[in-house]
């Protein structure tokens, strides 16, 4: 709450400092409100977010600028419940910062938070400085300072971070490189390479790279994402995606069984986790008429903690106008064979713009999935099965261009047919409401 308080004391300032000088201020404050209960009794889960991200340029006749970028929870019931999807997890400030843009013409310094996309997403408490050259198509930046605590994002002496990079952009070619070194308690924790391209290689076709080294113990890729994307008529896209991906290496080995879910824990014991995960899809979707759409898409994965394979078979068509009434659908299926499990999944999505400030939004989800590996026995302790219906109904309300409100039901319907330890169905019922001003 301290924390949240001299935030906008902050902002306050910096909004008045703003407005007396008549200088850009561009951002945007969204408050995210659930409300979930089950049939099965157990407590209602009330949680809020509210995530802020501003932009305050000009504040001195320098043009110095302030950044923030942060989210906050408030758990009303305090049920530290994790049912809402891919949200943030810990109240954190992502960014805070000021920025000094061309100092001397060819100087930008910052200090404060920083999250630096051009390094990999480094993250320092420090200070960031960055020299441009070229007319700025070419850069080199060094930056150095305290880094955020890997597992609850506070400020922390017991981290440094420091690295150096460049950015090069030209033709079509857009790279980035770094170095970066975290230390912890004084000592290299973790050091690695980074390295980001982006290049239009011709009409249609493009090139991506986005790789990170390892060096803790010895060289290793550990992140390594590698795109063609070509379009050879506009009706036509093809996509080739590679990735490789693993387990950051630090010199502390044990801070892996730090962030291991308990069921985790329970399941690999004392072994070392040292995944690798190799994955390749091919994508590719066709325009078969003026707003209709078709898409495919083939994944494969392979991993090596226990050398298993997988794949994943998407299926979908999308009309952007169904006989032109505005309607957007778009109905798609998956089947999954995963390491340790087969699942199907067939989903609609229907959405429609009303008069330009309402939009009305509709989805229909089925999920079919059972664990394999029956014949062992650890395949039997954890054998189960389920299916899940999930219906959501939703309004997106533009009052303003300014001001916007949403609010979504979801019902979900879960039926485990296997597992006698949840033999009953469960009925869960999700609220949520968003107000976002943009400013």
């Amino acid at each position: 709450m301290r924390r949240l308080l001299a935030l906008c004391l902050t902002l306050s300032a910096a909004t008045q400092m703003a407005r007396a000088r008549e200088v850009d201020v561009d951002g945007r404050v969204s408050l995210r409100g659930y409300y979930s209960a089950d049939s099965a009794g157990y407590t209602p889960v009330g949680i809020t977010f509210l995530e802020t991200d501003a932009k305050v340029t000009g504040l001195t006749e320098l043009e110095l600028g302030l950044l923030l970028d942060a989210t906050f929870i408030l758990d009303a019931t305090e049920a530290n419940e994790r049912r809402f999807g891919e949200t943030e997890g810990i109240g954190q400030v992502r960014q805070l910062h000021v920025e000094q843009p061309r100092l001397l013409g060819r100087f930008d310094l910052s200090f404060g938070r920083k999250l630096l996309f051009e390094a990999g997403n480094a993250w320092v408490d420090g200070l960031d400085a960055e020299v441009w050259f070229d007319r700025r198509r070419a850069s080199l930046g060094v930056y150095g300072g305290l880094s955020p605590d890997r597992f609850d994002r506070s400020l922390t002496p017991d981290y440094q971070a420091a690295g150096v990079y460049g950015t090069f952009h030209r033709d079509g070619l857009d790279l980035s490189a770094a170095y970066n070194a975290l230390l912890f308690e004084g000592e290299l924790d973790r050091h690695w390479a980074f390295n980001r391209a982006h290049w239009k290689a011709g009409d249609g076709l493009f090139l991506s790279s986005y790789l990170v080294v390892d060096f803790a113990e010895r060289a290793a890729v550990t992140t390594w994402l590698g795109t063609v994307d070509y379009t050879p008529i506009p009706a036509v896209n093809l996509a080739l995606n590679l990735s490789r991906y693993s387990i950051e290496q630090f010199r502390n080995q044990a801070v892996y069984r730090n962030v291991v879910e308990p069921n985790q824990a329970l399941i690999l014991g004392d072994e070392i986790i040292d995944l690798v995960y190799n994955r390749a899809r091919l994508s590719a979707s066709l325009r078969v008429w003026r707003t209709v759409y078709h898409y495919q898409s083939l994944e494969l994965k392979q991993r090596s903690q226990d050398g298993r394979d997988s794949f994943l078979y998407t299926v979908g068509i999308r009309d952007d106008d169904l006989a032109g009434t505005g309607l957007r659908v778009d109905l798609s299926g998956q089947l999954v064979n995963n390491f340790l499990s087969d699942s199907y999944l067939v989903s609609l999505d229907l959405a429609r713009d009303l008069a330009g400030q309402l939009g009305l939004g509709a989805r229909l989800t089925w999920f079919d999935g059972r664990t394999v590996g029956r014949a062992t026995e650890r395949g039997r302790t954890f054998d189960e099965a389920q299916q899940v219906v999930l219906m959501g109904v939703g309004v997106n309300w533009r009052l303003s261009q300014s001001h916007h409100l949403d609010a979504w039901y979801d019902g979900i319907y879960e039926a485990e047919l296997q597992d006698a330890r949840n033999a009953e169905n469960l009925f869960i019922h999700t609220g949520m409401l968003r107000y976002s001003w943009l400013y």
